[in-house]
């Protein structure tokens, strides 16, 4: 069940399953292990055992930390705090503690870093082990001065503090993006928020929609939702913009409707440069999301890491410089 992420619930049936299963077994007929059961054989047995061979080998052996807050959706703020070490032959990740923060402070570098900071004390684990440190970009956690990161480095100086690549790429492509809007007065985002959240919920919208794509003689595909957050998701729903952009527009002139977001969708697909602008997006965008890629692959590719920035260099290069000056 924890290998696989599956819910505490699903122990309600085992055991009437393994009864059916095992008919002849006296041990399968006597077992009874429910959800309450089972999480409490989870959380009090199997997590104890597995924390204390992790923190065994963090004593003696280096490792590296990795940690990110949650969203503040709820009162009590996540750290989750985890490690990469050499085990049993590869490296493993593995999860330590969720170094919960709490309180109108919750979020700065000092109750963080204390949280991070306790959770080693408590488990005896030495900071001179540590030899690199896993986070993104934002200045509680790297900042020059008063950081996770460097306070991190009093501990241990030798600790190699690694930003997240994900954000600098997002990022690079973000800013770009601001410089392109400036320029044609076109924001890609605002408008795949508007297209996915104005079918989103209502039947009566999407049954319309699907007339129009019987009509354009094209297949029905579901209005996808950009997350600003989620870096991979602006080109998917660009790409499902373009396949469905002429029921879209067909969609959008035929009704007349007062809603603010419907009457800039109508003045989005009455632009002739709206579809130019996406196409645009879909080939540029790509250049970022596959590198992106990479750098979230479970498995270690750091072998590739060169390469492929070298390559990704060029692609960018290649957009606004002479082939015979890019090749030189």
């Amino acid at each position: 069940m924890v290998q696989h992420n599956v819910p505490f619930a699903v122990a309600d049936h085992f055991s009437p399953l393994y009864k059916e299963c095992f008919r002849d077994s006296p041990t399968a007929q006597g077992f009874k292990s429910a959800s309450t059961k089972t999480t409490c054989l989870i959380n009090e047995a199997v997590a104890p055992h597995f924390k204390k061979e992790l923190v065994m080998k963090m004593r003696e052996n280096p490792f590296t930390l990795g940690t990110d807050g949650s969203n503040d959706t709820g009162l009590e703020k996540m750290n989750p705090l985890t490690v990469r070490i050499f085990d049993t032959n590869k490296v493993a990740h593995r999860f330590l503690d969720m170094c919960t923060t709490s309180g109108r402070s919750c979020g700065t570098t000092e109750v963080i870093y204390t949280k991070i900071n306790d959770t080693l004390q408590e488990n005896d684990i030495p900071w001179r082990n540590c030899v690199g440190l896993s986070i993104d970009n934002a200045p509680v956690n790297t900042g020059a001065r008063n950081s996770i990161s460097a306070r991190m480095l009093k501990e241990n100086g030798s600790i190699y503090i690694h930003g997240c690549p994900c954000h600098i790429i997002h990022n690079t492509a973000k800013h770009a993006g601001q410089k392109f809007m400036e320029i044609s007065g076109f924001d890609p985002e605002d408008r795949t928020v508007d297209v996915g959240y104005w079918f989103k919920g209502s039947t009566n919208r999407k049954g319309y929609l699907a007339e129009f794509c019987e009509f354009h003689e094209s297949e029905y595909m579901e209005m996808l939702l950009h997350i600003s957050v989620r870096w991979l998701s602006l080109e998917r729903c660009i790409t499902r913009i373009l396949r469905q952009y002429g029921p879209l527009t067909s969609y959008f002139k035929s009704l007349n409707e007062k809603q603010p977001r419907f009457r800039r969708l109508v003045d989005a697909f009455s632009n002739p440069l709206t579809e130019v602008y996406l196409l645009f997006y879909q080939a540029t965008l790509p250049v970022f999301t596959l590198l992106n890629l990479l750098f979230q692959r479970e498995r270690s590719s750091i072998f590739q890491l060169h390469g492929e920035m070298r390559k990704f260099i060029k692609k960018l290069c290649a957009r606004f410089m002479k082939p015979s000056a890019l090749q030189g």
